[in-house]
């Protein structure tokens, strides 16, 4: 009588799976594909969460965000379009319709208009101005990455640790020069479900999301004293948004500060 094989650990079938995804993912992608590391699983994860990144374009949707920030507390709701790569705009609404504030961020700027008070700050695309407005410094890209739930992995890593699955799932470790990135996600789709991003100002994320689709984002930075939540209401994926929809077009009569 043959005596029955031993089944394979949870970790070992992660490994392979994510293993026969990489061989997919090479097979489909004419680019060069970036620098292997000495665990294949771990370049299998990382091209199973670029895959998810590449295949982003836009989302729209009705967004409730709820901003703590050093005991105060900010309650905004409004469409929030967003657009790749670096491009988004969200618009709070009075109980009556129109916009408090205007937000809109591009590759080249970033710029927050305070409707009721008429004036407006032009910033450039860079971590320090999103800190300005919503505490994070973050580039635009990154941001619109964690906000659509299609997280960019750390284009520069060093090192690369694929750690097993706890009771988030498993996740991946990229380490860079100055930024640490880990990735919580769904072996299968490589949607996130959780973030790690150790930096000057680290934060944490967490992600609800659903066939694909975002509908739930909290970022929370303690050492800032800074919690945003935001519910999204009928999130559409790839919609076709014009990048000129996203625009934010100041009118002469504002008093605008240019820092840019």
């Amino acid at each position: 009588m043959t005596a029955a094989r031993p089944r394979p650990s949870s970790a070992a079938r992660l490994r392979r799976a994510l293993l026969g995804a990489l061989a997919l993912l090479v097979a489909a992608c004419a680019s060069v594909p970036p620098a292997r590391t000495a665990d294949p699983a771990a370049d299998a994860a990382r091209a199973l969460l670029e895959s998810r990144w590449r295949s982003f374009v836009d989302l729209r949707t009705l967004a409730d965000v709820t901003i703590r920030r050093s005991g105060r507390t900010q309650r905004l709701n409004g469409p929030l379009l967003l657009r790749t790569p670096a491009w988004l705009r969200f618009e709070a609404l009075s109980a009556f319709g129109p916009p408090v504030l205007v937000v809109g961020g591009s590759p080249e700027s970033v710029t927050v208009w305070e409707v009721l008070r008429n004036r407006a700050y032009l910033f450039p695309s860079s971590p320090d101005a999103n800190r300005r407005w919503l505490g994070l410094a973050l580039g635009t890209e990154d941001l619109v990455g964690i906000l659509s739930a299609h997280l960019r992995p750390l284009p520069d890593a060093r090192e690369l640790v694929l750690h097993p699955a706890d009771q988030h799932g498993p996740s991946l470790e990229l380490r860079g020069a100055s930024v640490t990135q880990r990735i919580w996600f769904d072996p299968v789709t490589g949607a996130p479900r959780r973030l790690d991003w150790q930096a000057s100002r680290p934060f944490q994320a967490e992600f609800t999301v659903s066939e694909g689709v975002p509908t739930a984002i909290t970022l929370l930075a303690p050492a800032q004293e800074l919690e945003v939540r935001a519910r999204y209401q009928r999130p559409q994926l790839n919609a076709g948004l014009d990048a000129d929809a996203l625009r934010v077009a100041v009118p002469q009569s504002v008093e605008i500060q240019d820092f840019r």
